[in-house]
């Protein structure tokens, strides 16, 4: 088996489930290719894209999580961990439209 994570955005009390973008859920699975939750990540923390070569096209999410308090945390998660979400049943699902957001910024790869 092995830990599952998904990425929380505290400010907003969004989260993005690993699944929901068509990535594993164990920490590995989730880094390093096209289309992956941290690409997802990088896109939603930017804080000044479409000003340059190389930016994404543009979407609503992509830097709608500039400045935001984000934490990543695995279900094996325990009180004592850093910036621990105890509440993580309250955090609304966006993972559909970060898919999308994926699907419109990085086209049909």
């Amino acid at each position: 088996m092995g830990q599952y994570h998904k990425v929380y955005n505290i400010d907003k009390k969004v989260m993005v489930d690993a699944h929901g973008i068509n990535n594993g859920l164990k920490l590995l699975e989730q880094v390093g290719f096209d289309k992956s939750t941290s690409t997802a990540l990088f896109f939603l923390l930017a804080n000044s894209n479409g000003r340059g070569g190389g930016d994404v096209e543009e979407h609503y999410l992509v830097g709608s999580w500039a400045g935001d308090r984000v934490v990543i945390q695995g279900d094996y998660a325990e009180p004592n961990d850093e910036a621990y979400i105890d509440d993580t049943e309250s955090y609304r699902d966006i993972s559909p439209f970060v898919k999308e957001m994926l699907d419109v910024t990085m086209g049909a790869l």
